[in-house]
């Protein structure tokens, strides 16, 4: 069973709550999914915000182009390729 970033986030807030650290935090992630869990900069980098008061799980606005620029961008020179 795949578990998603925003899931493992929500773990971790938890996780929070019940004063655990970052290396607990990531500790019981690998146990219970053994694959595809964050990083341990990203688990310490989460336990840091939400002991900080962050209260979203949710991804956060990024700076920079957005995903849709460069699917349109693609698709234009995907179809100039197949006219050409």
């Amino acid at each position: 069973m795949e578990v998603t970033r925003v899931e493992q986030r929500a773990y971790i807030k938890i996780a929070v709550l019940r004063r655990r650290n970052a290396m607990e935090c990531h500790s019981e992630l690998v146990e219970a999914l053994r694959n595809n869990v964050l990083p341990c900069r990203r688990v310490a980098q989460g336990v840091e915000k939400f002991q900080e008061g962050r209260m979203s799980t949710s991804d956060e606005q990024r700076s920079g182009r957005s995903v849709t620029v460069w699917t349109d961008l693609a698709r234009a020179v995907i179809e100039q390729l197949m006219d050409g």
